[in-house]
């Protein structure tokens, strides 16, 4: 029981590169990246927990000793170990999995056509300081929701941000120190356009 616990907080532990941002961004918070200092672990975290309840099942299917098995107690204690272990692996799975789906869930850093209407403007920005898809995705829920901005996209595999905002209320200039403020750094990667028809 006590392994299976262990193995569920270290896969927990082990996504919060990802989920942590997801989480603070729906909270409002301004440092999605406090948990990037974990991105480097996962791998091990996620072994570790493999790990823990590989050696949970191995300790409640292994050969029983007849005394460990006689009593009628023992035995449903051990039922009920074997169905906590049952339990807990789907669990496991998908916290260890969900980074890798959260990755092909996402967008490639495009707006959509439809945001861009004349007047408003169309930006490109190389993002620095995301470890996982988390980052990407709390980045992009926050940035939309700030005051003109029409469209926002980020793309995790592709390091990139794409923008479309109103003029009137959001400066291209001001962008860098938005994202910064989530803990994150954006480097223009394109020429300042006006979206719209060319009126030239």
């Amino acid at each position: 029981m006590r392994n299976s616990l262990l193995a569920i907080l270290t896969a927990t532990f082990a996504t919060l590169c990802c989920t942590g941002p997801i989480l603070l961004a729906s909270l409002g918070a301004t440092s999605l990246a406090s948990f990037a200092w974990v991105g480097p672990f996962r791998p091990y975290l996620s072994i570790g927990a493999v790990g823990l309840i590989g050696w949970a099942f191995w300790r409640s299917y292994r050969p029983q000793a007849k005394a460990a098995c006689c009593t009628v107690d023992q035995r449903a204690a051990l039922i009920r170990q074997r169905r906590v272990l049952l339990a807990v692996v789907p669990t496991i799975v998908l916290l260890l999995a969900f980074p890798y789906f959260l990755g092909r869930s996402l967008a490639g850093g495009e707006v959509d056509s439809t945001a861009i209407q004349p007047g408003n403007a169309k930006s490109t920005w190389a993002i620095t300081g995301m470890t996982c898809a988390g980052c990407a995705t709390g980045l992009e829920a926050s940035l939309a929701a700030e005051p003109g901005m029409l469209a926002c996209e980020v793309s995790f595999d592709e390091r990139q941000m794409g923008c479309v905002t109103d003029g009137n209320k959001l400066k291209e200039a001001n962008i860098p120190s938005l994202v910064s403020q989530y803990g994150f750094k954006a480097r223009r990667t394109d020429t300042a356009r006006q979206a719209g028809p060319d009126r030239s």
